[in-house]
């Protein structure tokens, strides 16, 4: 998986697979992911190939092989930069509260509402990525990672409703964060892999908000 770190060299993974650890390398990365999602937005997954990413990238496959091994590695390596994305949004708005001073005289439900829609735009709509990329990401996702994902919105959500303190947001039990958290995120996944045509409707969103 590319990182965002970046170092002088670049790191052979175990299997001998370079890491993009440099500024140069994480350009080719970026370049790659972009050819990627153009092809994907054209000609959906079954026109996605290593060779066609390569050529609309400007690269050798052999410069694609040098960072992902096959078209799973590279759509997983997407997927989680995406996943990243989301994340770091989740973390600004939350944090973002968590330093206003009306932040408890605030609308509880909208301020919930909010964070229920980052959740929903990057793990099934695909902002900043395609919906045929979520999608794909969802068939090749890895429980371990998706698991720790979820892990830390959880654990995130945990930290946000202490230190609001919010009159009409009381801070949920471990097991109230793990259902709530969970529903969400298997409801998202779910639509995506459905195709569902609820996940552009306001129903949709409203509903999500209403179960939190």
């Amino acid at each position: 998986m590319p990182t965002s770190r970046s170092v002088n060299k670049l790191q052979a993974t175990p299997d001998g697979r370079r890491q993009p650890t440099q500024a140069r390398a994480q350009q080719t990365i970026q370049t790659l992911f972009k050819a990627a999602a153009q092809i994907l937005d054209k000609e959906g997954e079954a026109g996605l190939t290593t060779n066609k990413v390569a050529a609309a990238a400007g690269f050798s496959i052999g410069t694609l092989y040098q960072y992902f091994p096959s078209k799973e590695m590279l759509v997983r390596a997407m997927s989680a930069r995406g996943q990243d994305l989301v994340l770091q949004e989740l973390e600004g708005y939350l944090r973002e509260l968590e330093t206003r001073a009306d932040v408890q005289h605030m609308d509880g439900r909208e301020l919930l509402g909010k964070a229920i829609h980052i959740l929903l735009q990057g793990f099934a709509k695909g902002k900043g990525l395609s919906q045929t990329l979520i999608r794909l990401g969802w068939t090749l996702e890895k429980p371990d990672e998706t698991a720790n994902a979820v892990r830390q919105v959880a654990d995130r959500l945990a930290v946000f409703f202490e230190r609001i303190d919010h009159p009409a947001l009381q801070t949920p039990s471990t097991a109230q964060m793990f259902v709530l958290t969970r529903s969400v995120i298997g409801t998202l996944r779910s639509a995506s892999l459905e195709k569902s045509p609820l996940l552009g409707s306001p129903a949709f969103e409203e509903a999500l908000t209403q179960m939190a």
